[in-house]
């Protein structure tokens, strides 16, 4: 939500749901906030009702009482003031951040009279839709990057680098292969283990703790698909922890894949560590490279979303994971493909770089005039006589 409009929603309630106590009607020209989510951080996730909607814990709704303040001028204010109010307002969470409900309430907001919240509105809009124009333009370029190194990597890793005679692989995510490779089961090229978690009750497991221990904390970095190496892990495990648990350590070099709720996301471990239960790690053998494995993994996002299971805890089991095929070049043709993709990748990512140093620059100016309009710091109606002045 960015200062808009609430029209509808995804999700209903029924009158039996919302007498219960499970959730709030509010009634239109609400201004609603996001009071609970991982994203506070950044931004305070705001919107205005057109018609009565329901709301549950994770949002808080101001409630209009007086006929001089427009809803959307409220929810511009917010806007213009975000740092100042993130600051005041946020509260640190174990798990994710929150908005404390008391500090909201007690907080003042200047109101000038009607007409000028009315202009201060209608400039944000006009000014905050020519930026989100030039936004949407790189947001675009972005993904089409993102595309294109994607498109890179599977066509590495699946139909080579060398122009050559192909033959059909008879595994459909990796289609036509080259002539001379290989298409073989995972597990026949790289051992195939599990990880376990000691148990959280016993406070021995946890003492003293100094193993490196792979869970899916670990992920967040890995997600865009640049980093590769994994250096050091958020949690650590004890020795004790390790062998009650049936947990192993794992050689450098260990390709390991998320198979639990953030699913398909995988990394090189630069030391010996251990995993939890939510990975299937790979230990090289001598046929194949971390390196070019990795990026097999990265070519398969088609096939981890086929192998998904469940509705609220996505999962690939064990027996579908034992089932991975990879198609397998000769070594020296291996490491001349990973050198190919990290040569490629590497000038995508600087192209990346630059676009969304200029989305950076565009979400400063776009904050920047919301804030000078309703902190008063520019005159709305001149700035808007002039732009009438300048169409004639």
């Amino acid at each position: 939500m960015k200062s808009e409009e609430i029209t509808d929603t995804e999700e209903y309630i029924t009158e039996e749901g919302l007498a219960s106590g499970s959730a709030t009607l509010v009634p239109e020209n609400s201004i609603l906030m996001v009071v609970r989510s991982g994203i506070l951080k950044h931004t305070i996730p705001i919107a205005v009702t057109t018609k009565p909607v329901a709301i549950n814990q994770d949002i808080k709704a101001i409630v209009p009482t007086r006929n001089n303040i427009l809803p959307r001028f409220v929810a511009e204010v917010v806007r213009g003031y975000e740092d100042a109010l993130l600051s005041k307002w946020r509260v640190q969470g174990a798990t994710v951040e929150s908005l404390d409900s008391d500090e909201i309430d007690g907080t003042e907001i200047p109101f000038p009279p009607l007409e000028v919240q009315k202009e201060i509105v209608g400039f944000c809009k006009d000014r905050a839709t020519e930026i989100d124009k030039a936004l949407d333009i790189q947001r675009n370029l972005v993904e089409t990057l993102h595309e294109r190194k994607s498109s890179i990597i599977e066509g590495a890793t699946t139909t080579g680098i060398q122009d050559t005679e192909t033959k059909d692989s008879d595994v459909d995510w990796i289609g036509e292969v080259p002539e001379h490779w290989d298409v073989v089961r995972t597990r026949y090229v790289a051992d195939l283990e599990s990880g376990h978690t000691p148990s959280k009750s016993e406070d021995k497991y946890w003492e003293d703790c100094d193993i490196p221990w792979v869970t899916t904390s670990d992920i967040e970095d890995f997600r865009d698909g640049r980093k590769v190496y994994l250096h050091d892990t958020e949690y650590k495990i004890n020795e004790l922890g390790l062998e009650d648990s049936g947990a192993r350590m794992l050689p450098e070099g260990t390709v390991f894949l998320s198979r639990t709720a953030s699913v398909g996301f995988s990394g090189i471990m630069a030391k010996d560590m251990a995993t939890s239960q939510d990975f299937a790690n790979w230990v090289p053998s001598d046929e194949i490279i971390s390196e070019y494995l990795l990026y097999v993994f990265r070519s398969m996002n088609q096939e981890f979303e086929r192998l998904m299971q469940g509705s609220t805890h996505q999962t690939i089991y064990m027996p579908d994971i034992k089932s991975f095929k990879t198609p397998l070049p000769p070594k020296d043709e291996q490491r001349e493909i990973v050198e190919h993709i990290e040569e490629e990748t590497e000038k995508i990512w600087e192209l990346i770089d630059k676009v969304e140093e200029s989305i950076d620059l565009l979400e400063e100016k776009r904050q920047a005039l919301i804030t000078a309009a309703v902190t008063g710091q520019i005159d709305v109606s001149e700035e808007l006589n002039e732009e009438e002045g300048q169409i004639v």
